[in-house]
């Protein structure tokens, strides 16, 4: 008799084990969000007509931006942008994703008018 008692006593035909495979490492998780620029850079140079004419800002500030402005050769609302974009990059994913949001509603009704 065999040594070994229990059910492999009994079974004439032993199948094998399956061979084992590895699994797969999944895909990493990508954002949906994109890290473009939110805000739209124009080609251009704008008219004042083409600006709106809203923003209060102290003096220091806006001898500031002209500064910026005339080092760097642009216009002041071209350097308020890049600000404005700098800002919004160092935003929280969320609080990005309203800025979107709320620039691609602006965007849609102007280009409808």
């Amino acid at each position: 008799m065999n040594a070994k008692p229990g059910l492999g006593t009994f079974r004439k035909n032993k199948t094998q084990r399956p061979e084992s495979f590895d699994p797969e490492k999944s895909v990493e998780e990508t954002r949906t969000m994109v890290n473009e620029n939110v805000l739209e850079h124009p080609t251009k140079r704008l008219t004042s007509k083409d600006l709106p004419k809203s923003i209060r800002l102290t003096l220091d500030t806006h001898s500031a931006i002209s500064t910026l402005a005339s080092i760097e050769n642009k216009k002041m609302y071209e350097v308020v942008t890049d600000i404005v974009e700098e800002y919004i990059q160092n935003l929280s994913p969320q609080s990005k994703k309203i800025v979107r949001s709320s620039v691609k509603a602006i965007n849609e009704t102007k280009t409808r008018k």
